[in-house]
């Protein structure tokens, strides 16, 4: 399957000879015969952290990745606070429609903000166990979310 980006009158294709990939550039649009130039995928990575285009910071990654992981233990968190709330919480002795619309909410945010996260970037992620009720000091809890 090839896959063939198209943007700016420019596309972008993969191509591979068996030894190395390779990205073929044609320019379309504004010229009587299209211009093609053969690449490295290095070699257009190069330019792009050359010209500022994209950043190579081990640093910015590694905070990505970071807040990636906090992000998605989050929403573990909130998914299991709503699943208690509608199987074991005492919706006849108490009101919690606004509790409850307000937790599902916060789970709709938190599921659409870690809907792009590659889980290879995102890590391994804290499990809680949900067997057991657990209490723990605030400083513990928060070291977890690390």
């Amino acid at each position: 399957m090839t896959t063939t980006l198209t943007h700016y009158h420019l596309s972008a294709e993969p191509l591979s000879d068996g030894q190395s990939p390779a990205i073929v550039l044609t320019q379309q649009a504004g010229i009587d015969e299209p211009h093609a130039v053969l690449v490295h995928p290095w070699q257009l990575r190069a330019v792009c952290e050359q010209f500022s285009i994209i950043a190579s910071d081990p640093q910015a990654s590694k905070t990505i990745g970071t807040l990636q992981r906090r992000m998605v233990a989050l929403r573990e968190r909130i998914d299991h606070l709503a699943d208690w709330m509608a199987k074991h919480s005492h919706h006849a002795h108490a009101d919690l429609s606004y509790e409850t619309t307000q937790l599902q909410a916060l789970q709709d945010l938190a599921g659409e903000w870690c809907a792009d996260f590659d889980s290879e970037q995102a890590g391994p992620v804290v499990q809680s166990d949900t067997t057991q009720a657990q209490c723990t000091s605030a400083p513990a809890a928060q070291a977890s979310l690390l």
